[in-house]
């Protein structure tokens, strides 16, 4: 009886304890998420008020030929996958270079390359819209250094490299925080048996190949769905480095943020928000479940 009483004092103060947690979930993550379903069933503006029930009319609009909702998820796709598969293949290869190196080096160069995340999205834009600048952008600058032509079309409209040039400037500020966290996952190894498969004659390659590379499936896992979603969601690179006008970068996450802001409807933004969130969720448990099968 003692015990028992014990127990419901302990869960008695645990609920209670629990309840701040529990408002803060209900305000800033329930509440919004009911409150845009319920938008995407109106005809809301850019305020608001006197909204009125069109049902699935949002919904349906997204798959008329006015829409270009799928044309633009079709961009994010595209740059979702060769971004995540770079990123993924690079990161990975720093970490294990950093993981190779050893004392104040390794702390120097795991610095330089983590910087770039920690930047503000719009001063990495603004840095690399000068590079590409036509007329005195660093990159063409180094072309003619090199006795190359200078490619000056780097991200105007019509030009064929857009979508590696993001793909570029996305690369250089996340793959940061891939590299470390196959860092992390590398250095948590027991070192005896990498020791030991050296011991036996495996080479660098087949340590990597045969011991990392499996022990890191998971850690792969991690990498793919979060670089993944970042794509998928991503606009506000594609805002800042090509100009309003340029609407082959229209990926969908710009495309809501134009119908809310710019075309001020709402309801069909978060009509498109919601159809997009489920599109990620799908994703999200197929790539689980291919990890997992590979895993096993």
């Amino acid at each position: 009886m003692e015990i028992s009483s014990l127990q419901r004092k302990s869960n008695f103060w645990g609920w209670i304890l629990s309840i701040p947690a529990a408002v803060g979930i209900l305000i800033f993550t329930v509440y919004p998420v009911v409150y845009s379903l319920y938008l995407s069933f109106t005809d809301c503006g850019y305020v608001p008020e006197n909204l009125t029930f069109v049902g699935l009319s949002n919904y349906k609009w997204i798959f008329t030929d006015h829409s270009l909702f799928f044309e633009s998820l079709g961009l994010s796709l595209t740059f979702t996958v060769l971004s995540t598969a770079i990123q993924t293949v690079l990161g990975f290869f720093l970490a294990y270079m950093l993981y190779s190196l050893k004392g104040k080096l390794q702390g120097f160069y795991r610095v330089i390359l983590y910087l770039p995340n920690i930047l503000p999205t719009a001063a990495a834009a603004v840095m690399w819209v000068n590079f590409f600048e036509p007329n005195y952008g660093m990159l063409d600058m180094l072309l003619q250094a090199i006795g190359m032509e200078p490619v000056r079309d780097w991200i105007s409209e019509g030009s064929d490299l857009q979508l590696f040039c993001v793909i570029l400037v996305n690369t250089w500020k996340h793959v940061g925080l891939t590299m470390l966290i196959y860092f992390v996952a590398m250095n948590a190894i027991n070192k005896e048996i990498l020791e030991s498969a050296q011991v036996d004659g495996a080479n660098r390659l087949a340590v990597v190949t045969r011991i990392i590379l499996p022990v890191t499936w998971y850690t792969t896992g991690i990498n793919v769905l979060l670089s993944m979603i970042g794509g998928l969601k991503s606009y506000d690179l594609f805002m800042l480095l090509f100009d309003k006008t340029t609407v082959s970068m229209n990926v969908v996450g710009l495309y809501i943020f134009n119908t809310a802001f710019t075309d001020q409807n709402y309801g069909r933004a978060t009509a498109m928000s919601i159809l997009l969130a489920i599109i990620i969720s799908i994703l999200i448990v197929i790539v689980n479940k291919v990890m997992k099968e590979k895993d096993e």
